[in-house]
């Protein structure tokens, strides 16, 4: 078995904000983490700090680019064990991305799909839930049982066998936590 984190993030950005009003959750964001030391995330979100609206595939870091920029980032960090081979599956599909990062978009129309309760689905364009959630259901390891385009934050508290791990402010993760024993305080 292998172990893979759902992250669930609040920046406080405005465009979190005004996420969280519409979906009056505490996290709106969510990424993927394939390592024990929870320090390198997967998803899809802007990629320039000060324009929201340019966005796509993007590798985060608990201590660069929006989350240093926004210190006081919020988490809930889950752990989810898996098989051997679907986490290789998982990591080869999750490599895919990275080498074709430059090919993919951020699906904001995809948003407005959720708050009006229909697939907006366009090729090569996620946004975050709906890329976390195409991960986890293309690999055989969740069935949201829906259209993943439609999959916000709080459908991911539903997947069985989901661990807490830590939930706080992601800059204090490294001193709660130190970097590399994440799973030996489970």
């Amino acid at each position: 078995m292998k172990s893979i984190y759902i992250v669930l993030t609040a920046t406080g950005t405005l465009f979190s904000r005004c996420i969280g009003l519409y979906t009056k959750a505490r996290y709106n964001h969510v990424s993927l983490c394939l390592d024990s030391k929870i320090h390198e995330f997967y998803s899809f979100g802007r990629k320039i700090r000060w324009f929201p609206l340019y966005g796509g595939f993007v590798i985060e870091h608990t201590d660069s680019g929006m989350f240093k920029a926004f210190g006081n980032t919020m988490c809930a960090i889950y752990r989810l064990d898996i098989e051997d081979y679907k986490f290789r599956s998982l990591e080869q599909d999750v490599a895919g991305f990275i080498k074709n990062r430059r090919m993919y978009g951020y699906n904001l129309l995809g948003l407005f799909g959720v708050m009006m309760n229909r697939p907006l689905k366009r090729r090569n364009k996620f946004f975050c839930t709906q890329f976390v959630a195409t991960m986890l259901a293309d690999n055989g390891i969740y069935d949201f049982g829906k259209d993943l385009s439609l999959v916000t934050p709080q459908d991911f508290y539903g997947i069985p066998d989901l661990m807490p791990v830590y939930e706080g402010k992601l800059s204090e993760l490294g001193r709660v936590m130190p970097l590399g024993t994440i799973t030996a305080n489970i």
